[in-house]
């Protein structure tokens, strides 16, 4: 009785990482980025990553969104042992639950806004009159209604970065993952941003994690995070 309820606890965790290691091989000598990380993100948690450069928080965002495997250690997403599955459900679970927005734009510039948030849609399998329908609804979300129709190439970085997030929407994930979403933007459309992030997360009922090196942005989240030494070591806001 006691395991069927850790399993069902477990399917409510939107994700978690039990023993996570990462390391690499450069000739004979091996280099440790972390080792033996444990992580839960609770539905409806917003979390800061932190850290210095080169500490490994693009590593382990990489690791949890199932883009990458651990050395060591097991990934769950709503409940579900992520390692060793083949790649094409890994694929779906990945498009089905995990929403990625990256500091550096993703977008196909010679497609529309519409047809970017659209693209994880019609990659599942989704029928194209339905993927359209919910791409509108997403760039409502992020206040882009009116420039659905306008080419990637044409918006503005902080209008790009709008499309990212609402195509990181698209699919309805359960987990959003933000690695320095702001990084490229300057301070007021940075703010701005964050504010849009954090309307998501409350009107879609998300759990997020987002890495930013901007102490205020850190400070906005119920948990922050900070990646030091191999370690995570964890604050909570007041």
């Amino acid at each position: 009785m006691a395991s069927s309820m850790a399993g069902a606890a477990n399917q409510n965790c939107p994700l978690e990482a039990r023993g996570l290691t990462k390391a690499y091989r450069s000739g004979e000598a091996e280099l440790i980025v972390f080792e033996e990380l444990n992580l839960r993100l609770e539905a409806g948690e917003r979390v800061a990553l932190t850290g210095e450069s080169g500490t490994g928080k693009s590593t382990l965002l990489h690791l949890l969104g199932l883009l990458d495997e651990p050395s060591d250690g097991q990934v769950l997403v709503g409940g579900t042992e992520t390692r060793g599955l083949a790649e094409a459900p890994l694929a779906a679970l990945r498009n089905r639950e995990i929403g990625f927005v990256w500091q550096m734009s993703t977008l196909l510039k010679e497609f529309t806004a519409l047809e970017n948030v659209m693209m994880p849609l019609l990659i599942r399998g989704d029928k194209r009159e339905a993927a359209a329908e919910a791409a509108r609804a997403r760039l409502e979300d992020v206040g882009l209604s009116e420039r659905w129709h306008h080419l990637a190439g044409e918006l503005s970085g902080g209008e790009q970065q709008r499309v990212v997030l609402a195509r990181a929407l698209a699919g309805r994930p359960r987990i959003l993952l933000a690695d320095e979403p702001t990084g490229n933007l300057d301070e007021r459309t940075g703010v701005h941003i964050m504010e849009l992030l954090e309307n998501v997360h409350e009107k879609h009922a998300l759990a997020t994690l987002y890495v930013t090196h901007n102490p205020a942005f850190a400070s906005r989240a119920h948990r922050v995070l900070e990646l030091r030494g191999g370690l995570l070591h964890e604050s909570r806001r007041t």
